[in-house]
């Protein structure tokens, strides 16, 4: 199984911890971690990533926001949204802006990865 780069883009240090650890232990990726959306466009602008990870709410824009200024540029990265929030009232706003992928917090962070891997690495092929 290759390595994929993702870069993860979220405030809470348990989420953070766990879901990194998890995806590298577990899956095999290279996790880079930023709290905050311009600590994102910093990384990126210094680094290549396969994809980049958000949460919904960073402390200085939400993740539909970084994929917009990010993917609006027409330089495309994945882009999977890990939200906590109802996706539905989301979700034609987040795939206009750019979100490749999506993920719930309630089933994602604190039982089986398998999921979120699998999105993460569904959103990598379909922008190979």
């Amino acid at each position: 199984m290759s390595s994929y780069t993702v870069l993860l883009a979220e405030d809470s240090d348990f989420i953070t911890q766990h879901v990194s650890q998890t995806l590298e232990s577990e899956h095999g990726f290279e996790i880079e971690t930023v709290t905050s959306a311009s600590e994102t466009r910093d990384t990126l602008a210094e680094s290549d990533f396969d994809c980049v990870v958000s949460t919904y709410e960073l402390p200085d824009e939400t993740g539909i926001e970084l994929a917009e200024s990010i993917n609006g540029d027409g330089d495309e990265v994945p882009f999977v949204l890990f939200t906590g929030n109802p996706l539905e009232p989301l979700a034609e706003e987040a795939l206009e802006a750019g979100v490749s992928a999506f993920v719930s917090k309630s089933s994602g962070a604190t039982g089986g990865m398998d999921v979120f891997a699998n999105r993460i690495r569904l959103a990598i092929a379909a922008g190979e």
